[in-house]
């Protein structure tokens, strides 16, 4: 179905700046830990617990807030995110205490989960589905801006206004997208039939994602054989086989387990972890870098790491609209190929030649991204049925989130054991966590390649009444 111009890039110049929004405030955030630390007299172990409490509920109940808004309409859950959101970011911005403040990040995990959940997939609802790779570059390239300009705001915030003010920035655009929503954000035409919502199994796939990630997020610090760590890891394995088992006999699961069988899907999904590990681990790996084998500023190490985020607002904004013309199975896999030079480079920097090789290798490493996330997302929105687009959105949601905590995990334990067995020697142990970083981003090309053999038929899968206007299978 066509709707009107001027009506859906109104929509889009409205989520677009949410979208940005969404990505500034959490970064901004990040710059503020050591103050946190040094205002609240707690440890750094401690103070991850900001980041960690908003990443666990933000990936857990992203799913459960697609399938809901596949069920029910986009438009009413995302007012509420962003209602839940700034209630979030302006009851931090009044902490009193450390405790405090990771409680009311949960809240903002919360509100930051129903946004991504009815964004990027509304945004490809009102689309025409052959501009499906335009929509995603534009969506991941505005999350790119927000990225690049958080932590300079931040830094900027923190040395004026405080740690307080790092929580204001997100107010003003929220209260402007709540207050345009109901003009510019029309709910798009879905099929209305009787559905019931999947409790059961909700809840045993969002406790299972949530312990899965909790267990890799603090592996490298408990101990990977540590009692935590092993019990979250069984409680998870408990709770995907109550999971499986529940969709499996249910009327009207939640997830559709037969998306996995389309090679498209769980291919491009698994590709995503494979992408994203490399690229998190750089945030992880490149600061350390930068201060301590060159020793710069932290304000100079911050200029340092521009061009990873540039390099992937610039090419999200090609590779989304190039994906439509010439297909998805060359560029993602490109894509790839680009991190694995980047992480190549990056084993052969030395502090006595200075920054130059290093700033290269971030931007390829950020253009290989940008040229990788839009194709295969694309891919992935391709192979799914129109009716569980919402879930889909989830479910890569929680692949980009495994990847990038994944990446920090093998990061800092493969640092750490190199440092150990190199007498503490850091460029070294640097040039060979990235010759694994390589292989692994090696390893993703191949699924990036993948895409399944056939299509959908034309409507089957997709809901009654919703347009198709190219097949299932990433060209």
């Amino acid at each position: 179905m066509q709707y009107d111009r001027r009506a859906v890039t109104a929509a889009a110049v409205l989520l677009c700046a949410g979208a940005v929004n969404a990505a500034l405030s959490n970064n901004v955030v990040t710059v503020a830990f050591p103050i946190f630390a040094e205002e609240f007299h707690t440890s750094p172990a401690v103070v991850v617990w900001i980041a960690i409490a908003f990443t666990l509920t933000n990936a857990s109940l992203t799913t459960t807030f697609g399938r809901l808004s596949d069920m029910h309409g986009r438009r009413n859950f995302y007012s509420l995110g962003i209602a839940v959101f700034l209630t979030g970011s302006i009851l931090c911005s009044t902490s009193g205490g450390i405790v405090q403040l990771i409680v009311f990040r949960v809240i903002q995990g919360v509100g930051s989960a129903l946004v991504n959940a009815n964004s990027m997939v509304y945004l490809v609802e009102i689309y025409p589905a052959n501009r499906r790779g335009f929509v995603v570059g534009l969506w991941e390239a505005c999350i790119g801006v927000g990225i690049a300009v958080g932590p300079i705001l931040g830094g900027g915030l923190l040395s004026i206004f405080g740690w307080r003010s790092v929580f204001f920035v997100s107010i003003p655009v929220a209260v402007t997208i709540l207050a345009l929503v109901p003009r510019y954000m029309f709910e798009p035409n879905r099929p209305r039939h009787k559905q019931q919502f999947d409790f059961l199994g909700s809840g045993f796939f969002t406790a299972a994602v949530a312990t899965l990630m909790f267990a890799i997020t603090e592996g490298h610090d408990f101990g990977w054989s540590s009692p935590p760590v092993l019990g979250c890891f069984g409680f998870f394995v408990l709770c995907g086989a109550g999971f499986i088992y529940t969709e499996l006999h249910t009327a009207q699961p939640m997830i559709n387990l037969s998306m996995f069988r389309d090679w498209t899907f769980s291919a491009g999904n698994v590709a995503k972890i494979f992408a994203y590990l490399p690229f998190s681990a750089h945030s992880f790996l490149l600061p350390f870098y930068l201060e301590q084998a060159m020793g710069l500023t932290p304000a100079t190490v911050g200029l340092s790491l521009t061009p990873l985020p540039v390099g992937m607002v610039a090419t999200s904004l090609i590779a989304g609209p190039l994906s439509d013309r010439i297909g998805t199975r060359k560029l993602a896999p490109v894509g790839c190929a680009v991190q694995v030079v980047a992480a190549v480079l990056l084993t052969q920097v030395r502090p006595e030649n200075g920054v130059g090789r290093l700033l290269l290798a971030q931007l390829l490493a950020g253009l290989g991204m940008g040229a990788f996330i839009a194709p295969n997302d694309s891919s992935i929105l391709s192979a799914t049925p129109h009716d569980r687009i919402g879930v889909a959105n989830g479910i890569m949601a929680i692949s980009r989130q495994l990847g990038i905590v994944s990446g920090y995990s093998v990061a800092g334990g493969l640092l750490a054991a190199r440092l150990a067995a190199n007498a503490g020697q850091f460029v070294p142990s640097f040039h060979q966590v990235y010759v694994v970083l390589a292989g692994i981003a090696f390893v993703g090309i191949f699924f990036a390649a993948a895409r399944g053999a056939l299509p959908l038929p034309l409507g089957e899968g997709r809901g009654e009444g919703m347009p198709v206007s190219q097949p299932s299978v990433a060209r």
